[in-house]
């Protein structure tokens, strides 16, 4: 008598089925970690590199600073806008590259701007000595949730600046969101012809 080749058991499929299911399902929930982990990454580098732009970029506009006055407008200002945001506004001998035929001093103005959920940091620059308007405030730095200065004169730090002289310091200080967390940047600095 001949024997019936024999076959898979319903219970042995469905546990292939089963193990199948768990293996595909943790490798997916690794690949998925991976991917959100370097998603995550990503946009934080690119938090790190607009900061890092903006630290460099005011960086040296303050240690260019200029300590004469042009015109009737204080050499360094601050405060806040007629809707309360933060703006610092002050003459530096370090110009863009596009403006640099007209002159080389320039009113250089960093201004915060209350998006939806979030702020910017416009920055606009007017040359001083040609007759040119200040150019369109440009996108300096977006997913900004904070953007603090103050200003240190005297043995004394202030919340707000206004006088004849700059400061001594400048210290500013921003948070940037990714993904509902808070990524802080500090730093500060000497405005060294600033001693009254």
């Amino acid at each position: 008598m001949r024997k019936s080749p024999r076959g898979f058991t319903l219970i042995e499929v469905l546990l292939a089925i089963l193990v199948g299911s768990l293996v595909l399902t943790s490798v997916y929930g690794v690949f998925s970690s991976v991917s959100g982990t370097r998603n995550r990454f990503e946009t934080e580098g690119n938090l790190y590199h607009q900061a890092r732009i903006f630290f460099d970029r005011i960086s040296g506009e303050l240690s260019s600073l200029r300590f004469s006055s042009v015109g009737g407008e204080a050499v360094f200002s601050s405060g806040k806008t007629l809707a309360g945001e933060i703006f610092l506004e002050f003459n530096t001998e370090l110009v863009s590259p596009l403006l640099q035929q007209h002159g080389g001093i320039s009113r250089v103005r960093y201004e915060v701007q209350q998006a939806e959920e979030s702020a910017i940091l416009l920055r606009s620059e007017q040359v001083l000595l040609a007759d040119l308007a200040a150019s369109e405030p440009l996108h300096f730095i977006a997913d900004l949730k904070s953007f603090q200065v103050r200003y240190f004169y005297r043995g004394r730090w202030q919340e707000s600046w206004s006088g004849k002289n700059p400061p001594e310091l400048v210290e500013i200080t921003l948070e940037l969101e990714n993904d509902d967390r808070l990524i802080p940047f500090r730093s500060s600095f000497v405005l060294t012809g600033a001693r009254g």
